[in-house]
């Protein structure tokens, strides 16, 4: 992709903030897209929208089509142009469930293409400082939710169900695809409306048009539960229980998808 307003040479039109708001579909090669379209209008938009996030506004809506082939050109130039690292860094923090994400990224390649690919280390730049703070976001919850997922037996598929804020699905895949790759299981997050489906050694993420709600589990599997509900009781060493403690390494929002903490809430 060629940038010609980013560095804003001798006779080029000037980066300006535009009265507009980019619609799109909400996938990555429709905000690439955006990217493509605030570059050739040397534009940054008032915001930026899925249609989930549509609502009542006074400045004009812009919709953006996905063209493969410009999110092709926009991607190949973040890599060429910019480097390794900044090519991961938005692919990343597109994961993201920060409702401002793609103005912020818009934002900051607008930046990197006028100072170069040494852009992405200036972590203290204010442009640059929020897609640090979208991937320690989304870094954490990776973390978290690799431990905490917790799955049911439903007829020999193992399935979980998770809240959480980032759309942390195609992160989580390489952990439990090599944790569990005989096991047929599913992982749904009912944030995102987005399933991790792994079956017959075969891997796919899927986005559902509704909500899923899972069957409730077996008297087997509410065995099991008992028992490791417990197990999770007998642990813990009573005279030294430290509430404040537990809340910082597994805080109550992770509950309710805990078989062994959801009683608690």
């Amino acid at each position: 992709m060629s940038c010609p307003g980013a560095v804003s040479p001798k006779g080029a039109r000037k980066l300006h903030d535009a009265d507009v708001v980019y619609r799109y579909d909400g996938s990555f090669e429709g905000f690439l897209c955006c990217v493509f379209e605030s570059f050739l209008w040397h534009e940054l938009p008032f915001a930026v929208w899925t249609p989930q996030q549509e609502t009542a506004t006074l400045y004009p809506v812009k919709d953006i089509p996905t063209d493969p082939a410009k999110a092709r050109r926009v991607f190949a130039s973040l890599g060429k142009k910019l480097g390794a690292d900044t090519e991961y860094l938005v692919s990343r923090d597109f994961l993201s469930g920060r409702e401002d994400k793609e103005l912020l990224l818009i934002r900051f390649l607008h930046l990197a293409f006028a100072l170069g690919p040494g852009t992405v280390k200036r972590m203290g730049h204010p442009e640059v400082a929020p897609l640090y703070e979208m991937k320690k976001s989304l870094d954490w919850e990776v973390d978290k939710f690799q431990g905490f997922v917790r799955f049911e037996d439903h007829g020999g598929m193992l399935g979980a169900v998770i809240h959480p804020k980032n759309y942390i699905l195609p992160l989580l895949r390489p952990h439990f695809c090599g944790r569990f790759p005989e096991e047929d299981f599913m992982i749904y997050d009912a944030v995102h409306q987005a399933v991790l489906l792994h079956q017959h050694r075969q891997t796919r993420l899927l986005e559902l048009a509704a909500p899923l709600e899972l069957p409730p589990p077996d008297a087997r599997e509410q065995q099991f539960q008992a028992l490791w509900k417990q197990f999770y009781k007998t642990l813990e060493i009573t005279s030294r229980h430290n509430e404040k403690g537990r809340m910082t390494h597994c805080p109550k929002r992770f509950w309710g998808d805990m078989v062994e903490l959801r009683e608690e809430l």
